[in-house]
C-alpha cells in the first residue's frame, strides 16, 4: 500500500495552501495511508465498535499504513481531483509543488494571458448587454 519515496517534505507555504478540511478518519489518496485522529469517542461513532477495534489492531500490526495523530482531526485537501493528507510521511505534495515552482513563469505568463483573455470576453459581454438594456429602454 504505502510506499515511502524519500522525497522531501513540502513547504509549510504550500501545505498551508492545500488545506481545506480536517476529518477524524482519511485516505492520503497519493500514497493509501490511512490517517487517523486519536478521539476514541468520535471514531466509534462514526465506525462503530468492531471497525474501530479493527484500525486499533491494523495500526499495531502496520503503522506505515494506518497512522494515528495526536489530533481529534487530521488536516486533509484536494490536488489533482485526490484527498492529500497534510503531514503525510509520503510527502508525495512535494512533487506537486516542485512542478509548480520549477514551471512558475510559464505557470505566470499563462495566468497573466488567461485572464487577459477572460477581462476582455467580460468587457464584451458587458458591452452586448449595455446595448440589449439600451434597445429594451428605446422600446418602452
Amino acid at each position: 500500500m504505502a510506499k515511502k519515496d524519500n522525497l522531501q517534505k513540502p513547504s509549510r507555504e504550500f501545505e498551508e495552501a492545500i488545506i481545506h478540511s480536517g476529518s477524524i478518519i482519511i485516505d492520503c489518496q497519493l500514497c493509501g495511508r490511512i490517517h487517523f485522529g486519536d478521539n476514541e469517542n468520535a471514531l466509534i461513532e462514526d465506525l462503530g465498535e468492531k471497525e474501530y477495534k479493527e484500525l486499533l489492531k491494523n495500526s499495531e500490526k502496520n503503522p506505515d499504513n494506518y497512522v494515528q495523530h495526536d489530533a481529534e482531526t487530521v488536516s486533509w485537501g484536494d490536488i489533482d481531483g485526490k484527498q492529500a493528507v497534510i503531514g503525510c510521511e509520503c510527502n508525495n505534495l512535494s512533487k506537486y509543488e516542485n512542478f509548480f515552482w520549477s514551471h512558475r513563469y510559464i505557470i505566470a505568463d499563462y495566468f497573466s494571458d488567461r485572464a487577459q483573455k477572460e477581462l476582455k470576453d467580460a468587457k464584451d459581454t458587458k458591452n452586448l448587454a449595455d446595448k440589449v438594456k439600451s434597445s429594451v429602454n428605446s422600446v418602452k
